[in-house]
């Protein structure tokens, strides 16, 4: 499993921006702003686009948070800064000069701001023919132009254009041919920087896998208490954008790490032995992690950089001596409350839940990662060390009564070939709204999830194979009577091609089946039967019974459904049932 995990994931990396190659927004937008401009080639307004903004059409909306230390905010789909705070270039108003287009019209209409782009671009290749297409989209950029500071975050920026433009999928998708840029001839020894993702190489970082860039001693301090948590945060910009920011003194803001979206590459800004400036009181016990995203959120947070992020957690852990389960993972609660939503302060430093979002820390503003970032996955992901424990054979108990604090349990159920497992659950009482039971459709965590209990008994869970995976978690504190389950492996349900007829009536029936099998057994044959809907789940209570039964079915909304009925593990007769 582990093997085939680290393949999918190295299939990830290489593949950056195989997600943007499935869709065509804008598609119009594009279109019309090459033909009015010849000049510009194809494939290069999408690039820079999808670089400045996953080619969003941003407006306010798009933003959550808007104080001194935020970033400069983008705009439109070509992602224009109107107020770059006297640090960013104000773009906006360049490509307003060189297009002639209206600055109001140009971030309202989609149509425009790319087209804007498109006509500030040929301006500046008719004052110099010569001049590549790179120099041009740089001198179109709101990156700060002094490259003594800002070389790496252009470079950045500029890398990832390139990167779209020379890959095939997107290249066929959107309608260009692929670059073939040789990009150690444009980004010069500097390209192994650029191509880094987790890839270890010698540097004066903390994590080993991370490029040292760091912010200027302006722009964070020195830390009074060792470190104890870790803020997840998104940086409502981009990478490059980022990692320029917090260059600039005036902007009093910085976080340890940053993370890019399209491969999870790691930037350090800060060593994890100074204060960066990140979540107000708890600069001074946490680790901050700032991950790409704006606008459409949750577009960013991709496999890569989950993977990416969970990596350099573990190893902020290890080095810290912070226990990885102590990660936020109780997003909603069984009463619906969101603690993925909103402020919700989870405590300070003595806090259970040690590796958590902004959101959940004391006396902040901010409600990043928001309800986009998926916290039970990360959960995984940060802790997919733990090993499972193997059950298997026909039946068994599964107890965990009595647990203890810090717990987190992995047990995989395997039945014999063709068999469902049913879990049946005899007691279940886990502390309210801290300690969760997971139950998975397969023979891992990241299997499809059945279900996820907390003050609910599940009752009976059946799997639709011969594996289930069933997870516990505790918290640190509080713990309560646990739980206590027989697991049988039931032979799976063979379909027959003829239905009996005169076995179960009336039918259709309307409150009580009657199953008569008189004539067909002359013998006191122990049976079974159950109820199932159309998509083989369970119904109704199993029965066991000789010749003759009666099932309840009021409890049943109207349609169709299939009762099955058999010899005990082998339930090879069906039967079509219509509720009235």
């Amino acid at each position: 499993m582990i093997l085939k995990r680290f393949i999918n994931i190295l299939v990830l990396l290489l593949m950056p921006f195989s997600g943007a190659a499935q869709e065509k927004p804008y598609a119009d937008a594009f279109a019309k702003a090459y033909r009015c401009c010849p000049s510009v080639p194809r494939g290069l307004l999408e690039a820079v686009s999808h670089a400045n903004t996953h080619i969003n059409h941003l407006t306010d909306s798009d933003y959550h948070h808007d104080d001194p230390t935020s970033m400069p905010r983008a705009y439109g789909l070509m992602g224009l800064v109107k107020d770059g705070k006297n640090y960013f270039r104000e773009n906006l108003h360049t490509v307003s000069a060189l297009s002639c287009l209206d600055e109001d019209d140009i971030l309202d209409n989609p149509e425009k701001n790319v087209l804007a782009y498109a006509k500030a671009y040929d301006s500046l290749l008719k004052t110099d023919t010569k001049q590549s297409f790179l120099n041009i989209v740089e001198q179109l950029s709101e990156l700060p132009s002094d490259r003594a500071v800002e070389n790496f975050a252009t470079q950045s920026f500029l890398y990832s254009v390139c990167s779209f433009l020379n890959d095939t999928l997107v290249a066929a998708n959107y309608g260009f041919e692929p670059y073939q840029l040789d990009l150690e001839a444009v980004f010069g020894e500097n390209l192994t920087l650029h191509q880094a993702k987790n890839l270890t190489f010698t540097s004066e970082a903390d994590y080993p896998n991370a490029i040292w860039n760091p912010a200027p001693e302006c722009n964070y301090g020195t830390r009074t208490e060792p470190v104890s948590g870790v803020v997840i945060h998104y940086t409502e910009g981009s990478y490059a954008g980022c990692i320029s920011w917090f260059k600039n003194c005036d902007a009093g803001v910085s976080a340890h790490y940053v993370i890019r979206s399209s491969d999870g590459q790691v930037t350090q800004m800060v060593r994890e032995a100074d204060k960066a400036w990140h979540a107000r009181s708890a600069n001074a016990y946490t680790v901050g992690i700032e991950h790409e995203a704006y606008g459409d959120i949750a577009s960013f947070f991709t496999e890569a950089m989950y993977e990416s992020s969970a990596l350099l957690v573990r190893n902020i852990c290890r080095r810290n001596g912070i226990d990885p389960r102590h990660t936020f993972y109780r997003d909603t609660l069984d009463n619906g409350t969101r603690l993925n939503q909103g402020l919700h302060s989870l405590g300070d430093a003595t806090s259970c839940t040690q590796i958590r979002g902004h959101q959940h820390y004391p006396d902040q503003t901010h409600t990043d990662p928001g309800p986009y970032w998926q916290w039970n996955r990360y959960y995984k992901l940060i802790n997919s060390d733990d090993e499972a424990i193997s059950l298997s054979g026909s039946s068994g108990t599964l107890n965990h009564e009595n647990y203890q604090d810090d717990e987190r349990m992995i047990w995989v159920v395997e039945g014999p070939p063709n068999t469902v497992i049913n879990l049946s659950f005899e007691s279940f009482e886990l502390e309210k709204d801290y300690d969760f039971l997971w139950i998975y459709d397969g023979d891992n965590v990241f299997a499809r999830k059945i279900g996820r209990w907390n003050t609910r008994n599940p009752q009976t869970v059946t799997s639709t194979g011969s594996t289930m995976c069933i997870e516990f978690r505790s918290d640190c504190a509080t713990t309560a009577a646990g739980w206590k389950a027989t697991w049988q492996a039931k032979s799976k349900l063979i379909p027959i091609q003829h239905e009996e007829k005169g076995i179960a009536y009336p039918n259709p029936v309307e409150n009580t089946l009657a199953i008569d099998l008189s004539d067909e057994e002359e013998t006191a044959t122990v049976h079974h039967a159950v109820i199932y809907n159309l998509d083989g789940q369970p119904v109704s209570q199993e029965v066991t019974f000789i010749r003759k039964t009666q099932i309840d079915l009021r409890h049943l909304s109207k349609g169709v459904y299939i009762l099955r009925y058999g010899a005990p593990g082998v339930m090879d007769h069906e039967v079509k049932i219509v509720k009235m």
